[in-house]
């Protein structure tokens, strides 16, 4: 790993600092307060959820994209009339287009705004799960499923300029669909805006196993992913080793009896090291606004240095640090500017100012 200069990391002028509701002020809680209530009621309501009622619906249709290799990609696209640009966005670790309740806040926002968008369930999740027995890579291959979600989408009609959008490990699969598009020439898309972004995956899950929050943390996505291996075997049992599903008991061993052979990785260690993306923070040639909370559950707390150091080397980085805001939260104090997910806003400001021909338009 090549030394770092402490240079200070370029910042995004938001257009108003985040401040966390007092009751809001210990990362976890948050963390788990968001996903709790807004995950809850989103699983009663659907699109219906009056938090969302100010905003249109989104007249959905339903598509299977090909993805690199050809894998089929399920998915959800809208464009708007008139549309000034698309954005792609890509959920966490877990769950599936049906139940991303951020992704789809964001997406009623940005359709709103004028953005075509594109909700999709991407390798070994949901709908997608069902048709291939591809797993996911972390990034590493949906990258480049990225660029061709984004030249089909530009065939189906919507605008040819193009931002990614992630969240948690999503955000990991923008930050390479970011460099995929350079390497691979995909010009439309310019730019991208991730929330809570998974990094480093070897010093995050050790960091999860040293606490007792983290080791809940651990478990609940473990049982979700044992959840996923077991219909991986059944659907696709030619792909998945005997007694693979059953082996799962951790993250880390997931992805060692779903994942690293599939895709020729020597272990896990080395999975992740070549899938990371802070190791792309200082490479990635195209605009991208990172937003990251110091208190985030999720990443070991050591990364934030790194982070800083890594962005501050790229002209192209733009970094929204914050001492406060959980992982994939950041709800605000209540205001008359606009509502409480600030996060959210500052990933439309970017992806807008970034797109659309004549800059922002609130």
């Amino acid at each position: 790993m090549k030394q770092l200069q402490s240079t200070p990391a370029p910042l995004y002028r938001a257009s108003f600092d985040y401040q966390a509701p007092w009751y809001l002020q210990d990362g976890f809680i948050q963390t788990v307060a968001a996903s709790y209530w807004y995950g809850t009621t989103w699983g009663w309501w659907g699109e219906s959820v009056p938090w969302l009622s100010h905003l249109p619906a989104i007249p959905w249709q339903e598509h299977i994209f090909r993805g690199a290799e050809d894998v089929p990609l399920w998915g959800l696209w809208s464009c708007p009339p008139a549309a000034k640009g698309t954005l792609i966005l890509n959920y966490g670790i877990t769950g599936t287009v049906r139940d991303a309740w951020y992704a789809h806040i964001l997406a009623r926002k940005a359709y709103a705004r004028g953005f075509a968008v594109l909700l999709y369930d991407w390798r070994g999740h949901g709908k997608t799960a069902e048709l291939s027995p591809a797993p996911s890579s972390d990034g590493w291959r949906e990258g480049s499923d990225l660029v061709q979600l984004a030249w089909q989408l530009i065939a189906l009609g919507c605008p040819d300029t193009v931002a990614l959008a992630g969240f948690s490990l999503g955000g990991q699969l923008a930050l390479w669909g970011l460099k995929a598009a350079v390497e691979e020439g995909c010009t439309p898309i310019r730019a991208g805006a991730v929330l809570a972004p998974n990094l480093e995956s070897n010093r995050s899950l050790n960091y999860l196993l040293t606490t007792r929050i983290g080791r809940i943390i651990e478990g609940r996505l473990t049982a979700e992913l044992r959840v996923e291996a077991r219909k991986r075997q059944e659907r696709f049992p030619e792909a998945v080793k005997p007694g693979a599903a059953q082996r799962v008991d951790s993250i880390r061993a997931f992805d060692r009896e779903m994942v690293i052979d599939y895709y020729g990785f020597r272990s896990t260690e080395d999975y992740y090291e070549k899938t990371s993306g802070l190791y792309l923070l200082d490479r990635i040639q195209l605009p991208y606004l990172l937003i990251y909370a110091a208190d985030d559950p999720m990443f070991i707390p050591d990364l934030v240095p790194e982070i800083q150091q890594r962005c501050g080397q790229n002209p192209s980085a733009n970094l929204l640090l914050t001492s406060r805001g959980g992982h994939v939260a950041h709800i605000n104090r209540r205001n008359r500017l606009e509502d409480r997910f600030w996060g959210l806003n500052r990933m439309l400001d970017f992806c807008q100012e970034k797109t659309f021909e004549g800059g922002r338009n609130r």
